[in-house]
């Protein structure tokens, strides 16, 4: 008899406890946001917003047997190219062209489509390490090696002249 009122004491103030628990308020009606205003330029005008913004341009390429995807303004690291720095460089070589209105691809290249390139300066790359042995000859070897890039800025991307293709199934 004295285990159960033992029992009973503990589980009173558990019980007490939860009582005085207040119960959660309901959630509140939520307000809806004001919607946000146009930011203004340096001028003071605000900029109206258009909903068919035009994407920017790139294009995919392949130089030195890789590929890069590139768009105008950027800079590239390739491997080397022999060209002197502050020359141009045209890419012939373009995979895949897109635009505010579409893409296209190439069948395996875009004809007529050039990307054109400066040559900024020329780089070397990070050293990599090489070991080699030959086992239970007392045979060991370090080598290292450093790759020479040269880093590219884009100039442009021209689209073919002339009529674009059909689309398929046409």
């Amino acid at each position: 008899m004295a285990r159960e009122k033992k029992a009973e004491q503990k589980a009173e103030p558990k019980a007490k406890a939860k009582a005085d628990v207040k119960p959660k308020a309901e959630a509140k009606p939520v307000k809806a946001k004001p919607e946000a205003k146009p930011k203004a330029d340096a001028k003071g005008k605000a900029e109206p917003k258009s909903e068919a913004r035009q994407a920017p341009r790139f294009a995919v390429i392949q130089a030195q047997g890789m590929q890069f995807r590139v768009a105008k303004d950027e800079e590239h690291i390739l491997p080397h190219l022999s060209q002197e720095p502050g020359s141009t460089v045209k890419i012939e070589r373009v995979l895949l062209i897109s635009d505010g209105n579409g893409v296209e691809v190439g069948k395996p290249l875009i004809e007529g489509a050039v990307v054109t390139l400066e040559v900024v300066g020329h780089e070397r790359g990070e050293k990599i390490r090489v070991g080699t042995y030959k086992r239970r000859k007392k045979y060991r070897r370090r080598i290292g090696y450093r790759d020479t890039l040269t880093r590219v800025k884009i100039l442009g991307i021209e689209m073919p002249h002339g009529d674009k293709r059909e689309k398929h199934g046409s």
